[in-house]
């Protein structure tokens, strides 16, 4: 790819049925952009425009690559088994150069090629870069002859896992916790509007131990409080290891007397607790306040996202069966969150149908974080006799993968009325 590559450029809310805006010289790509590339990741990757511009500046990189399954997709996905693993490992190290030292990168793939790619990402990586392994679940099967295979995996590595943030996520971001709190905080509400503050408290205690049993949890526990105004919350002692003492705030009516043996929390904790409506008192002690929809936890290895809510994902848009495979966006703008900072530049070089570029999108419009995406994805025709081919033809759209990936992502726009722009360079 040299300095006169030319590009396209598309800005996707104006009109949903223009394809693209103009042609434009390349003398520089903009990694600030959000920026498609066409053509084979590796070449584009290795390739020194490409290069100059990315290298040393990706924190999180998202790939789908193909599991070399044999099976009729509209792509293809039939390799040897060596020849997957040349062809995966050049690829990795290609994208290793381009990320930060505190980048990660995740990995869809399945039982078929699982074991070789943690091998290449090891060698790559080194092992003590391994941060683990995610499972996602499946859809249930029914032709099977063996085992009913229900999931699916994310291998995740780190460039230096020594710079890389814990990775904490808001319950609210796991769907079945997301559902839990929900279910919880719905049954609380009726109790308190039919029976008042009293009896809704006393069912919030019952309700907590039972859904600790029903799933299999003990992080709940802890939030058993209810707020007069409904809210729940987890009440967290103040008490702190270390030498005992009087506390004495006139300003915030707060006097504590020394503990036996352990020590209280600062002046200024208190007053930052004050000042920000987090300070109740059970029984005279003081307390911080944890409301129940700010709970975070470290991220589990289990994830509930199914592969259909990729499908779903399409549905929604109104083009469902444009695509095979698609992954979930929500499960794609899962991991971005683990990982990214706001600004970041974010990478898939399994583009496919765009869904890391949708996730980008959606994040940014819900959340300003302002992260830039750069999408890679061969100029792949789609095979005929297949449903997406005729997908393609219903609609309107040459039946390749790039023109999938764009369209999916004016679709998007143009739904949610979201002014972006692209920039499409050809290799």
């Amino acid at each position: 790819m040299d300095n006169q590559v030319p590009h396209f450029q598309f800005n996707t809310t104006a009109n949903k049925n223009s394809i693209f805006d103009s042609f434009l010289t390349a003398k520089k790509i903009n990694i600030k952009n959000n920026n498609i590339f066409v053509g084979d990741n590796l070449d584009i990757m290795s390739d020194l425009f490409f290069l100059n511009a990315y290298k040393n500046s990706v924190s999180f990189i998202y790939i789908d690559p193909p599991y070399n399954t044999f099976n009729n997709f509209s792509y293809n996905d039939s390799m040897k088994s060596e020849e997957w693993n040349d062809f995966m490992e050049k690829r990795i190290l290609a994208s290793y150069s381009l990320m930060l030292e505190r980048g990660c990168i995740f990995i869809s793939i399945d039982d078929n090629e699982y074991a070789n790619l943690k091998i290449i990402c090891d060698k790559i990586f080194g092992k003590n870069n391994f941060i683990g392994t995610f499972i996602t679940k499946q859809s249930q099967r029914s032709n099977t002859k063996l085992i009913n295979v229900v999931h699916e995996y994310v291998v995740c590595y780190a460039k230096n896992i020594k710079k890389v943030n814990q990775f904490k996520i808001s319950r609210m971001d796991i769907p079945s916790d997301a559902n839990m709190i929900k279910k919880l905080y719905s049954d609380v509400k009726i109790c308190l509007e039919k029976n008042g503050y009293n009896a809704a408290s006393k069912y919030l205690k019952e309700l907590v131990k039972k859904y600790c049993e029903e799933y299999g949890i003990t992080w709940l526990i802890n939030y058993n409080n209810l707020s007069e105004d409904g809210k729940i919350y987890f009440a967290k002692d103040l008490s702190t290891p270390g030498n005992p003492r009087t506390v004495d705030i006139p300003s915030i009516g707060l006097h504590l007397e020394p503990l036996h043996s352990r020590g209280w929390s600062s002046d200024s904790k208190f007053l930052e607790l004050f000042n920000n409506n987090r300070l109740v008192y059970k029984d005279g002690r003081p307390y911080s306040v944890t409301y129940l929809e700010e709970s975070e936890d470290n991220a589990p290895s289990m994830l509930n996202f199914y592969s259909r809510f990729g499908t779903n994902d399409l549905k929604k848009l109104g083009i469902d069966g444009l695509f095979d495979t698609p992954k979930p966006v929500d499960m794609i703008k899962y991991f971005i969150r683990l990982v990214a900072k706001k600004d970041d530049i974010i990478l898939d070089y399994f583009a496919g149908s765009g869904t890391t570029g949708q996730a980008v999108l959606e994040l940014n419009n819900d959340l300003d974080l302002n992260l830039s995406v750069a999408l890679i994805q061969i100029d792949e025709e789609i095979c005929k006799k297949t449903k997406v081919y005729k997908k393609c033809i219903e609609i309107g759209i040459k039946p390749n993968l790039i023109n999938i990936l764009s369209h999916r992502l004016k679709t998007f726009c143009y739904n949610r009325n979201i002014d972006y722009s692209f920039k499409i360079y050809k290799k």
